[in-house]
């Protein structure tokens, strides 16, 4: 069910009524109570390279097991990987849209947002439920993006992208804000570089990130060793819709295109279909496209 709350309820989130702008009214679906935890937003480009799929995946596994919220724009790219591997390891992540709850964008992420909703984490907007998607409501979310964080995490940007507003929120706000170094010649790590060079705080691990705030403490994390079964029976996938699409999955790696053609099924209905499966583990996503993955 889709609830609102206004500025002047005063249960309206202390947060928010502190930034520049404050929404006047926030609608909601899910856990609203995940607003008073510690939150990262954790962003980046939308066109992310491999490298920028792996430590999102990283930091998104470690923070969780931190105790942090994750929070992102449910945009595709970076974060839809960061809900996606936050959900995976039994965190709550929550998605701040540029668009009304009765006009979920982008499509491709539907499954993802009732997933997210599901497993207790919260989707918030400030655009009445009918609102479609707009460029400019995506800038404008940036600052609540920032806004319920107490930092935020950029793991790729191109130098003028909507990830460098954000940033920009963020220090206006007083936020930290982290980012993942790049190499020089790396496109999608130009806006990352830059906004180290003017005073983001350089990050290669998790421990650095919780380590800049005095109310964190940074606990420690064995590693659990994995063992390797033998290749999930496809029986046991008994979602219909997932049948579908995970008899064309094996060992080796298929794209989502080879899927499409084999499958005659749109690509945006098989991407939701594959977040899904990916999130409760009959799949993983690999170099080369998706294999079954072994527990």
């Amino acid at each position: 069910m889709i609830k609102q709350i206004k500025i002047e309820n005063p249960n309206f989130p202390q947060k928010l009524k502190q930034i520049q702008a404050p929404p006047k009214t926030i609608y909601y679906q899910g856990n609203i109570e995940l607003l008073n935890t510690p939150i990262i937003s954790i962003i980046g480009s939308r066109k992310c390279s491999k490298n920028g799929e792996e430590i999102t995946r990283k930091f998104a596994k470690e923070l969780v097991k931190q105790g942090i919220t994750i929070a992102s724009g449910m945009a595709l790219g970076i974060d839809t990987i960061a809900h996606t591997e936050t959900l995976k390891q039994g965190g709550k992540t929550i998605a701040v849209l540029g668009n009304g709850l009765y006009n979920i964008f982008p499509e491709e992420n539907i499954e993802l947002y009732k997933q997210i909703i599901k497993q207790g984490g919260l989707v918030i907007t400030e655009y009445p439920n009918e609102e479609k998607a707009k460029s400019k409501n995506f800038l404008e979310r940036n600052r609540i993006v920032s806004g319920i964080s107490i930092g935020i995490l950029i793991i790729e940007a191109m130098k003028r992208s909507g990830t460098s507003v954000t940033a920009s929120y963020a220090i206006e706000q007083d936020k930290k804000v982290f980012a993942i170094p790049h190499e020089i010649n790396n496109k999608n790590g130009k806006g990352t570089n830059e906004l180290i060079r003017k005073g983001a705080i350089l990050v290669t691990k998790v421990k650095e990130i919780i380590e800049e705030f005095e109310f964190l403490e940074y606990k420690e994390i064995k590693e659990e060793k994995k063992t390797v079964k033998e290749e999930i029976n496809k029986k046991e996938c008994k979602n219909n819709k997932y049948k579908e699409i995970y008899k064309y999955i094996n060992e080796t790696p298929i794209s989502i295109e080879e899927i499409a053609k084999k499958s005659k099924k749109k690509i945006s209905e098989i991407n939701s279909i594959l977040t899904m499966m990916e999130i409760e583990e009959y799949i993983e996503k690999v170099a080369g496209g998706y294999k079954c993955k072994a527990n």
